[in-house]
């Protein structure tokens, strides 16, 4: 689901808008380390699998399963007859990832092998050779081709948008890992920047506060992004943003969404998205963005409070006009490789309203369509 534009604004300060255009400009640099590249360790981890014996090949598939089509591959390789050099070549490739992902300390691994396709489990049960693929780096829209390798590392190029009928098991990283472990490691440098930290009334959490006034995400629906096959389940999570209450300072959250797995599916989430006594004006923007594998978290919380913060300073003495801009901002100062294959921006709802209802809010693209209410969370 990439590229799904929405623009919602209610309140527009062209003149500040401008200026803090030109100040998050200036944080260009900074930008350009958010991404990474991990094609090739993919690629090498695809080729030297590949290239193992038939016995091994035989494990893969009887452990797995319909509600399993994908193995830790450091622990499954830990379990299996295998070449030394094959475990190094694996402990190396994903210790690389999760050092330039900026999550080494975070996770003790990340590298998996994934089964392309439900509809891809009985043929290699039953012995079909499978190919042993990756997921390249850069835009999907300029992929002229999926490079897979055989048995004997053969190379075959397959279709970026058809999937392929003989079993394809994809070198990947576990992208809710992946995500689960960016997002707190980006929730507590925010704190170390002098946010305050996420209530205890986290989404889907219980209330034990009193009187918390929160809008719930009810409904959700993207449509269909006609992604590539090798991609696998999409992995959602927002970034609200507004202006602190107390200071003159922009005011971030992360939510994970992670039931979010496919587009043109609607989901009921009964989830809580905004907080709203962290928010000035009863104000606050959202900002929908997509994970993939090629994000260096540290880099990216940097990025999005530097900019924030940028933004702020350049409209002066914030009013309510400086939402407005908090949001474009942000958005416009997006690096272009986050619209390739790296987070990429999904959709931004500017200055949702604290009290207000949202029932069937369509994107201005007609991209996303959401339910939104009111909602106080009372005490025990």
């Amino acid at each position: 689901m990439k590229r799904l534009g929405m623009v919602i604004a209610l309140l527009v300060g062209l003149n500040a808008g401008a200026q803090a255009r030109t100040a998050a400009s200036s944080s260009a640099a900074l930008r350009n380390r958010v991404s990474v590249s991990l094609a090739a360790d993919k690629r090498e981890m695809a080729l030297t699998l590949a290239k193992q014996d038939a016995a091994l090949r035989r494990a893969l598939a009887s452990r797995l399963s319909g509600e399993q089509l994908a193995v830790d591959l450091k622990q499954w390789l830990s379990t299996v007859p295998t070449q030394a050099s094959v475990t190094a070549a694996a402990e190396r490739a994903d210790l690389n990832i999760r050092q330039r992902k900026g999550l080494e300390g975070e996770v003790d691994s990340l590298l998996q092998l994934r089964l392309a396709s439900p509809s891809m489990l009985e043929p290699l049960k039953r012995g079909v050779e499978p190919l042993y693929a990756y997921e390249p780096d850069g835009n999907d829209a300029t992929w002229q081709f999926i490079e897979a390798f055989d048995r004997f590392g053969g190379v075959h190029r397959l279709d970026v948008h058809r999937m392929p009928e003989q079993p394809v098991l994809v070198v990947d990283i576990d992208a809710r890992r992946d995500l689960a472990a960016g997002i707190k490691l980006m929730r507590e440098r925010l704190v170390s920047y002098g946010q305050r930290p996420m209530t205890t009334l986290d989404v889907g959490a219980t209330a034990t506060a009193t009187s918390t006034p929160v809008t719930m995400l009810d409904r959700i629906y993207l449509n269909d992004d006609q992604e590539p096959w090798i991609s696998g389940s999409a992995e959602v999570y927002a970034i609200v943003n507004g202006v602190d209450p107390s200071r003159d300072a922009p005011a971030l959250d992360i939510v994970d969404m992670p039931y979010l797995d496919n587009d043109g599916t609607t989901y009921y989430p009964n989830q809580i998205l905004i907080f709203w006594d962290r928010y000035r004006w009863a104000a606050a923007n959202v900002i929908l963005m997509e994970h993939d594998d090629n994000t260096n978290y540290q880099e990216l919380v940097a990025n999005l409070f530097t900019i924030a913060s940028q933004i702020l300073s350049a409209v002066g003495q914030p009013q309510i006009s400086a939402l407005v801009a908090l949001g474009s901002g942000l958005v416009q100062s997006m690096p272009s490789n986050w619209f390739t294959n790296d987070d990429d921006y999904v959709d931004s709802f500017y200055t949702l309203e604290k009290d207000h209802t949202y029932t069937n809010y369509a994107g201005a693209a007609g991209n996303a369509v959401v339910s939104l209410r009111p909602y106080a969370i009372a005490g025990q």
